[in-house]
């Protein structure tokens, strides 16, 4: 028997029966993944780095198995190593969430493209409460006029924060899905209310790191995030919803969501891509800012 069919059996073994040990572990693995890592010449792809998650959180099974309340048993033919999950997507890109601040700027910088490149909406916020946004309602598509107001949602009509609110949300992720739960009493789009405001917090809201760190690791937690495959720019992950899906493309080394089919609106709306269709999706401290101009051309 190899090391490798020793995991596998003993993740088979204990998987089911001892979730708090292989979380643990699970954190552990994450603790020693976010430390700074010594320069190196090559990276492993994301593919491998996530199945070593796996791999890990069943190696440290080993401790568990072999007590004496856990007997070993011979590994049945034909076992493998668990796929790749949604859950260990979303711890990866935890980890490395806070271990990546947002950067600094004047402006927090939230911009939605459409699939084939072109705008669909675009704002500046700062954190002392004005916003300029494109389009502006009423006017050529390429203006960037003055919005009505600063503040972010968590969910449409539902959990409005400013700049400071968001800073200071909780950085536990249990913690953090109550808080989150409370302040949005209807469920969007979703049967268990956290998810939607959990979605805002890793995808276009200026959370801090460890905020955002706790939000990945809370929606880890959330029922029926399904693993979709790896896409261009990282990992799709689906919710069902009805007839419907919420998608969204998460990058687990930067923590990134890069692309979403369902996103709040700085109006407190929300902005739907239609069918198969994705909003791709850039956001950032800078104090790259175009001004506020008159009249422009789309």
């Amino acid at each position: 028997m190899n090391d490798f069919d020793l995991i596998k059996h003993l993740r088979s073994e204990v998987g089911e029966s001892e979730p708090d040990a292989l979380n643990g572990a699970r954190e552990r693995l994450l603790t020693v993944m976010a430390r700074t890592p010594e320069p190196r010449r090559f990276r492993l792809p994301v593919k491998l780095r996530l199945a070593g998650v796996v791999a890990v959180a069943a190696a440290a099974a080993v401790v568990i198995a072999t007590s004496p309340a856990a007997p070993v048993k011979p590994p049945a033919t034909g076992d493998a190593l668990p796929p790749v999950s949604a859950q260990n997507i979303l711890l990866v890109a935890a980890a490395s969430a806070e271990r990546t601040p947002l950067g600094s700027g004047a402006y927090w910088h939230v911009r939605k493209e459409k699939d084939d490149g072109g705008l669909f909406t675009e704002s500046w916020t700062t954190r002392d409460g004005q916003r300029w946004m494109r389009p502006v309602p009423g006017r050529d598509r390429s203006v960037v006029g003055k919005a009505p107001s600063a503040r972010f949602w968590l969910a449409p009509g539902q959990g409005e924060l400013s700049i400071q609110d968001i800073e200071a949300l909780p950085t536990d992720p249990e913690a953090l899905k109550q808080r989150v739960t409370e302040m949005i009493p209807t469920a969007v789009d979703h049967h268990d209310p956290a998810f939607f405001p959990l979605l805002s917090l890793i995808a276009e809201l200026p959370a801090p790191a460890k905020v955002r760190s706790a939000a990945f690791r809370a929606l880890a937690t959330v029922p029926d995030v399904q693993r979709v495959g790896t896409v261009e720019g990282g990992e799709e992950l689906m919710v069902p919803d009805g007839d419907q899906e919420i998608r969204l493309v998460v990058d687990p080394e930067t923590s990134r969501v890069v692309r979403a089919n369902r996103l709040p609106t700085v109006g407190g709306g929300v902005a739907g891509a239609n069918g198969e269709h994705f909003f791709k999706l850039t956001t950032g401290w800078t104090d790259d800012f175009p001004g506020v101009t008159e009249r422009g051309k789309s």
